[in-house]
Formats: C-alpha cells, sequence, structure tokens
C-alpha cells in the first residue's frame, strides 16, 4: 500500500525551511483530551480498592494488600464502564418522566433496572446521612457568622 507524503517528508529549499513560523506553543496542561477526562483519578480507584480489599481481608488497616499495575487499570477502567452504563439508564429513566435533570431516584432506579437492588438500600441511606451532614454543617454556619455579628 502506497504511503501518502505529508509535507513535513518533502524535502524544501533552505531559504523556505528559514521562513517557516515557529510552531505555535504546546496546549496548556488544563487542556485534556477526552480520554483523560473520561478516566477515574487513580490515586482514589487505588484507595477505594485497597481499603474495600483490607476490609474484606478483616485486617482493618493492618492488612496490606497488594494489587499490580494492571490490576488496577482493570478497576478503573470496570468502574469507568459502570458510571457510563449506570449514567445512560439513569438518563433513560429521567427521559422517561419528561424531566431534563437526573435526581438520586433516577439513579436508584437505574440500579434497580441493571439489576442491582441490594445497592439500592445502602445508598439510599448514604445519600441520607450525607444529606443530614451538609444540613448540619449549614446550621453550624450560620449560627457561627450570627454569633460573630
Amino acid at each position: 500500500m502506497a504511503r501518502k507524503r505529508t509535507k513535513e517528508a518533502e524535502p524544501q529549499p533552505a531559504a523556505a525551511a528559514q521562513e517557516e513560523p515557529a510552531p505555535a506553543p504546546a496546549a496548556p496542561a488544563a487542556a485534556m483530551t477526552e480520554a483523560e477526562v473520561e478516566e477515574l483519578p487513580k490515586a482514589i480507584v487505588r484507595r477505594l480498592v485497597k481499603d474495600k480489599l483490607a476490609h474484606i481481608a478483616g485486617g482493618g488497616e493492618g492488612a496490606e494488600v497488594i494489587v499490580n499495575k494492571d490490576a488496577m487499570a482493570a478497576f478503573a477502567e470496570s468502574a469507568r464502564i459502570f458510571i457510563h452504563y449506570l449514567s445512560a439508564t439513569a438518563n433513560d429513566m429521567c427521559k422517561e418522566s419528561k424531566r431534563q435533570t437526573i435526581n438520586a431516584d433516577d439513579v436508584l432506579n437505574a440500579l434497580d433496572e441493571m439489576d442491582f437492588p441490594e445497592f439500592v438500600e445502602p445508598l439510599r441511606s448514604s445519600l441520607q446521612e450525607t444529606k443530614m451532614q451538609i444540613e448540619g454543617q449549614k446550621q453550624t454556619k450560620s449560627k457561627r457568622k450570627r454569633e460573630g455579628n
């Protein structure tokens, strides 16, 4: 198969090569590719996996579980795919209700729809605890603000 020749591969006269503009500066570090945006933070995945495996091993913090790099990548990719699937299913639930904003009930219903009903109650409890913590923090903050004025 014949290869296409690019402009860079063609020989250029010396004068023309000197007149070329300088290359554009590299993209800032903040600009991320789509693949990088979709990746889960490795440190968070590592911490979650190690904490859960240590808990299962029954040793708590003292039980050191070694997870190799390939296994960690598999955990991260599996979690990413699960999040995409859960998001799409929750979005379908939202659209069926003729809404544009996905809410917690859509996510819980999506888990049930995806045959993960065992996650629904623990997640519902966790969400309730989080709401109560946030409310408590708001009340403490407003109380401090009133006392400070």
